[in-house]
């Protein structure tokens, strides 16, 4: 049986976020991130998924996936995490969502944004970057790691962030800022939070009905990028 603690959590928005989810949280005390080691990542606009055991698991943590999106991941990642102990979250891009990023290697159309165990705990960036590393899976592009100063620090980098292009090429659909060491579960709505752009979902039909690969690089392109 896969642990209860598989499914990601939701992620409260950043207080000043262009957009905000309907019905979702926004995070109660901004001060949370000053003054203690954070890690600033871009939010790339794909599906969370789940690796774990060699399987592939998309929205439902209850059955692994079988979506043809998930084919890249599956492909070239998946089935390294062989640790039971092991739960790796990513986003997963070769299926479009509303931004189309430039091409990509087939082996980089996933990117981990965090690592979990079996009891829920979350691990430090530091340590998802080993493991990352260690299986030669891409993380999500950092865009900051220090201590920011101030709330008005902060919200001034996260507009400045906003206003850039994705590293990825195209527009960029947002940041995700977390305290860098490792946290408990319940602590995760306190030290994560999501700013997104506006207008971020940008079409009324669920992108699964008439989903279309992202652009893969060319074979030589994909050698020099690796």
């Amino acid at each position: 049986m896969i642990s209860p603690y598989a499914k990601y959590p939701k992620t409260p928005y950043w207080p000043n976020s262009p957009a905000v989810g309907r019905n979702d949280a926004v995070h109660p005390d901004p001060s949370r991130f000053v003054d203690v080691p954070v890690v600033v990542t871009e939010k790339l606009d794909g599906s969370n998924t789940l690796l774990h055991e060699g399987s592939v698991y998309g929205r439902s943590v209850l059955t692994p996936s079988d979506a043809k999106w998930n084919a890249m991941v599956k492909k070239h990642h998946a089935w390294k995490i062989t640790e039971p102990d092991v739960f790796l979250y990513g986003e997963d891009i070769y299926g479009v969502h509303s931004i189309e990023y430039e091409p990509v290697p087939e082996s980089k159309t996933f990117h981990a944004f965090a690592l979990r165990n079996r009891n829920g705990e979350f691990a430090s960036f530091s340590d998802l970057r080993a493991y990352a590393d260690r299986k030669l899976i891409p993380v999500v592009p950092v865009l900051f790691k220090g201590k920011f100063q101030s709330v008005s620090e902060i919200r001034e980098f996260v507009e400045l962030a906003h206003a850039e292009p994705s590293v990825l090429g195209g527009n960029r659909e947002g940041v995700v800022m977390r305290l860098a060491r490792g946290f408990p579960a319940h602590e995760f709505s306190s030290n994560v939070c999501k700013s997104v752009r506006f207008g971020h979902v940008q079409t009324d039909e669920h992108w699964s009905r008439k989903w279309n690969p992202c652009e893969i690089a060319r074979a030589n392109e994909a050698d020099l990028n690796t």
